[in-house]
């Protein structure tokens, strides 16, 4: 200790300065390496809550002492316990995404709450449990729903139906119409009397989805006609490869839609076919009969033979209509031709040359061939050459793709590395930084000042020795010992500074 006090005392004040800067930026780094060697390494636990989320996620995450960090909208916990932290959450019901759902009863008091209050809690309720059925859709960040129910009343006739609207905010990407029309379906049947067509999809960046109403017939049309594209394509595929090998055919299949909406009534009357339309018969009966005797003079007279013996008449009639009425052939018919149906099929089919053998010629495929193919497309998609229909074969050679090599995964000590290379970095460079500190400024001081002060002082003890003191052994420089040496024998080394001499001048 008294030596380096003696060391310290002799050293100049910048350099006092400096070794005291570089023990101090060494002990900070060394710090920082112990620090970052022992802070566990951070692991993602959740990200994109809003903010009433976030802030139950870390009150919860105090409660149970863990250091959390929090990076723009993440949260990032020690790996280790990341997982089981997620269990704890989830056990609590966190992190609560979207609306309350029906733990909102729950609060209600039955003494002091009247109908209109547990209708809208119950409405409040449903939009809740329907949106966080809407939040496990993938790639949906959030998700809000609105129910209109119009209040019933004893003096509406005709009663309003309910209503629906979601507003759905995607993590990535677009929400397209099947999702969109999932979602509708899932609200519908979620509401009683709540018809589909009466749920509107609102995307928060992109703008209406699906508009309430009656669904538009062209849409439903495209996505009929899409799906059947994709799927003649890939019959025509499984087809083709068949016959000229798996990648060496590529298949497109257009389909026009006929955009009219038309609306037919016929009449057709055939005069020359009748139709009995009713048959009408009556039948009428009479009959009669008299008594008298002839009229005669004798009759007239008072004496006459009127008392003689009389005659007798009888009468009798028999009738019979028949009435037929026929009507002339008639035939209505009344047809509604809606949007959507295929006016036109278009097909391109291109196929690869065959492979040659190494040295010769590329053969192309022959006509019969392409003909060959050209019929089994014409048979696959139903080609009817009145409607327009147009199917392409062409052969041509197709262009050869390098295959990207990809290094292979290595095991070992290079996966440990490449795994764990952020933290191999944090304690290398830090600790490269306290090396070079060290060796290229703090040892060049403290070994000048030391050297020049040990020397001092050995040259100090030796010019002046005290009697009876030990003598201390020190190291000789070479030039102590040549200044020992001439001072022991001057002549000799007068005689070898002499020859020295003489050399030197007989070499000029």
């Amino acid at each position: 200790m008294s030596k380096l006090a003696s060391v310290w005392n002799e050293l100049s004040i910048s350099r006092k300065a400096i070794l005291v800067g570089v023990l101090v930026t060494t002990l900070i780094v060394a710090s920082a390496v112990m620090n970052m060697a022992t802070k566990p390494r951070m692991a993602f636990l959740y990200g994109g809550l809003d903010a009433s989320a976030a802030g139950d996620v870390l009150s919860a995450l105090e409660g149970m002492d863990v250091e959390a960090e929090v990076r723009g909208e993440a949260i990032y916990v020690p790996e280790p316990r990341r997982d089981a932290l997620r269990m704890a959450l989830a056990r609590q019901g966190l992190p609560r995404q979207g609306q309350p759902g029906f733990e909102l009863l729950d609060e209600l008091n039955g003494f002091a709450t009247t109908a209109e209050m547990f209708d809208a809690a119950y409405w409040r309720a449903k939009e809740g449990e329907l949106a966080r059925t809407l939040l496990a859709t993938p790639g949906v960040k959030s998700a809000r729903v609105h129910i209109a129910v119009p209040k019933s009343s004893s003096f509406t006739r005709r009663r309003r139906p309910p209503s629906a609207s979601a507003t759905i905010t995607m993590g990535r990407g677009r929400l397209d119409v099947a999702q969109a029309t999932a979602m509708r379906f899932l609200i519908a049947l979620a509401v009683p009397d709540l018809q589909p067509e009466q749920v509107a999809i609102i995307d928060s960046v992109n703008g209406v989805i699906l508009k309430p109403g009656a669904g538009d017939p062209m849409e439903a049309a495209a996505g009929e006609i899409g799906d059947r594209e994709k799927r003649l394509e890939a019959n025509l595929m499984d087809l083709l490869e068949a016959r000229v090998g798996p990648g060496n055919a590529r298949v497109t299949v257009s389909l026009d839609i006929d955009r009219e909406r038309e609306t037919v009534s016929e009449r057709i009357l055939d005069p020359e076919s009748r139709v009995m339309m009713g048959r009408e018969t009556t039948e009428r009966q009479e009959s009669g009969s008299g008594g008298g005797g002839a009229v005669t003079v004798a009759s007239n007279l008072p004496d006459g033979d009127a008392g003689g013996e009389q005659a007798t008449s009888r009468s009798s009639l028999s009738e019979t209509n028949e009435s037929t009425r026929f009507d002339i052939s008639e035939v209505q018919r009344q047809r509604e031709k809606l949007p959507g149906a295929i006016s036109r099929v278009h097909v391109a089919v291109l196929v690869n040359e065959p492979a040659a053998a190494q040295g010769e010629a590329v053969q192309p495929r022959t006509d019969n061939e392409l003909q060959s193919i050209r019929e089994l497309v014409t048979a696959a998609v139903g080609f009817e050459e009145a409607r327009g229909d147009v199917v392409t074969v062409k052969s041509m050679p197709f262009h050869e793709y390098q295959p990207v090599e990809t290094p292979e995964e290595t095991g070992g000590a290079m996966l440990f590395v490449q795994q764990n290379a952020m933290s191999i970095l944090q304690i290398v460079i830090p600790a490269i930084v306290v090396i070079v500190l060290g060796m290229f400024v703090l040892k060049p001081v403290l070994t000048q000042d030391v050297a020049g002060g040990a020397g001092q002082a050995l040259a100090d003890l030796s010019a002046a020795p005290e009697a009876g003191a030990p003598q201390l052994a020190a190291p000789k420089s070479p030039l102590e010992e040549l200044r020992e040496v001439s001072s022991a024998d001057k002549e000799a080394t007068a005689a070898l500074l002499k020859s020295w001499l003489g050399e030197t001048e007989k070499a000029a």
